[in-house]
C-alpha cells in the first residue's frame, strides 16, 4: 500500500518553523518532547494573542484616520468594519491557481466558503446582467456536486432567478461544480462530462485544495466569467483553525466587456452590503505568513492527501465489510480528498454505530489516539459517524487522517485493513 512521501518534515519539525516563521520562536517551546496537540495549542495561542492586539485596541467605530497595525507592522485603514479592505492579503502572490492564457484573474476574501458562493450567486444574477443577456428568463443552473449546503443555499433563490435544469443538458447557464464530492461514497466530476457554460462557472475546491485542472474547466466556459472557491478554514491554515474563510480566485477572459479588477470591485461591494467580509480580527489572526503561501499550501496538503489515499488503499475497493468508494483515489490515481468515507455495504444506523464503537475500542486496545469529531484543520486524526436523514442518505464512518504521519498513522491503517478483511461485524 501507499505511503505518504518520507521527505516532508515531522509534524514537531513543521510546527517548529512555523513558530519561527510567525515571530514567535523565542517565546514558544521547541516543541521535541511536547504532546503534539498542546504543542499545536500553543503555537496557536501564542499566534492569536499577538494577531488580537490590534483588535483589542480599536473600537469598532474608530476616529477618522485612525489605522490598525497587524502583527508585521502592516498598517489598515479602518473605519467601518463591515467595509473592511483586505488587499494585503488578497494581494499576496502568487495566487492560488494558474491564470491561463487568455485570462485575468483577481482574488477576493470572504467571512467564510458559504459566504463567497452566496456573494457569487449575487454577482452572477445581479439585474443589470440578466436584463442585458437574459432578457430576464431564469438562469439554467446545474449543481455538479453533492455538498448539501450548496443545494441549501441554491434552493434559496427564487425560481425566476435561478432555475434547476438536467445534467443532460448541452449548456446551462451557471455551473456550479465540485471536482470530486461525497454523500457518504466520493464521486468526480470530469469537466469533459458536463455541459458547456454559457454564463457562469464557479467551482468548489475545498476537498481538493491546489488540486485541480484549472484550464480543463475554464475550457467549458463559452463566456467571459469563472471563479474558484473554496472554505480556507480546511487545508489553508495548516491544521491551527484560526479563522474562518472563503478564498475566490476570479476569472475573467480578455477582451471581453469586463475586466477581473473590475469583477473583483463587485463583489466586493456585495460582500460589504452583506456582511461578508473579514472582521479585524479574523483579518490579523490570517495575516499569518503561511496563510496563501502556495509552497506551504502544497506540502501540507500533499502529506494530508497521501495519508488517507495510504488508508483507501489499505481498505481497497473489494472488501466484503465496506462500500468499495471511501476514496476518490480509488477511482482515478490523481484524485484527492483529506479524508475517507467508510460505509458498510451492509447495515443501518445502528449498525454503523456498532462499527464505531467496534473502532473506538480496537483504538484504545492498540494504544492509539484517533479522536472522535470532527476536523476542520486536518492535523491530527479524528474520526465522526455521521447521521444524515434517512432521506438524503446512509450513515458512514468520516476518518480524517491528519498531517501527522509516523506509528499512530500507520497503527489505524492496519486497523481499517484488518476490519476490511471480515465478512461482517459479527
Amino acid at each position: 500500500m501507499p505511503r505518504p512521501p518520507s521527505e516532508i518534515q515531522s509534524d514537531r519539525d513543521d510546527l517548529a518553523t512555523l513558530a519561527r516563521r510567525s515571530g514567535l520562536a523565542s517565546s514558544s517551546p521547541s516543541f521535541r518532547g511536547a504532546d503534539l496537540d498542546e504543542a499545536l495549542l500553543t503555537l496557536r495561542r501564542g499566534w492569536l494573542a499577538k494577531a488580537h492586539r490590534p483588535g483589542d485596541a480599536t473600537l469598532k467605530s474608530p476616529c477618522e484616520g485612525d489605522v490598525a497595525h497587524l502583527p508585521d507592522g502592516a498598517t489598515v485603514p479602518f473605519g467601518y468594519e463591515r467595509e473592511l479592505g483586505m488587499d494585503l492579503l488578497e494581494k499576496r502572490m502568487p495566487l492560488c491557481y494558474p491564470v491561463p492564457h487568455g485570462w485575468q484573474s483577481v482574488r477576493v476574501l470572504c467571512r467564510s466558503g458559504q459566504a463567497a458562493l452566496s456573494c457569487l450567486l449575487h454577482l452572477v444574477a445581479r439585474p443589470e446582467l440578466q436584463a442585458e443577456r437574459f432578457s430576464m428568463k431564469p438562469l439554467k443552473v446545474l449543481h455538479a456536486g453533492r455538498y448539501f449546503e450548496t443545494d441549501s443555499l441554491l434552493n434559496l433563490w427564487p425560481r425566476q432567478v435561478f432555475e434547476f435544469t438536467d445534467p443532460k443538458e448541452s449548456q446551462v447557464d451557471v455551473l456550479v461544480g465540485e471536482p470530486v464530492h461525497c454523500d457518504g461514497q466520493f464521486d468526480l466530476s470530469a469537466p469533459s462530462s458536463l455541459p458547456n457554460v454559457k454564463h457562469a462557472l464557479l467551482l468548489d475546491t475545498t476537498l481538493t485544495g491546489p488540486v485541480v485542472d484549472v484550464a480543463g474547466w475554464l475550457a467549458k466556459v463559452e463566456g467571459s466569467f469563472a471563479a474558484i472557491f473554496r472554505s480556507g478554514l480546511k487545508l489553508d491554515q495548516a491544521g491551527l483553525e484560526l479563522a474562518n474563510v472563503g478564498i475566490v480566485q476570479l476569472f475573467v477572459r480578455q477582451g471581453s466587456d469586463s475586466s477581473a479588477a473590475a469583477e473583483g470591485e463587485k463583489l466586493k461591494e456585495i460582500r460589504a452590503l452583506t456582511g461578508s467580509g473579514l472582521t479585524l480580527d479574523e483579518m490579523a489572526a490570517l495575516s499569518a505568513p503561511w496563510f496563501l503561501d502556495p509552497a506551504y499550501f502544497s506540502q501540507y496538503t500533499k502529506r494530508v492527501f497521501a495519508n488517507n489515499a495510504a488508508l483507501a488503499h489499505a481498505i481497497g475497493p473489494d472488501s466484503a465489510l465496506f462500500d468499495s468508494r471511501c476514496h476518490p483515489s480509488l477511482i482515478s490515481p490523481e484524485a484527492v480528498a483529506p479524508f475517507c468515507a467508510i460505509r458498510l455495504r451492509r447495515g443501518d444506523a445502528s449498525d454503523h454505530a456498532r462499527l464505531l464503537r467496534r473502532v473506538e475500542v480496537e483504538i484504545d486496545r492498540r494504544r492509539l489516539k484517533l479522536d472522535k469529531g470532527g476536523s476542520f484543520g486536518f492535523r491530527g486524526d479524528r474520526c465522526e459517524l455521521i447521521e444524515p436523514d434517512p432521506k438524503a442518505g446512509r450513515p458512514f464512518l468520516r476518518v480524517a487522517l491528519g498531517y501527522r504521519g509516523g506509528p499512530n498513522r500507520d497503527g489505524i491503517i492496519d486497523l481499517f485493513h484488518e476490519l476490511s478483511a471480515l465478512q461482517s461485524l459479527a
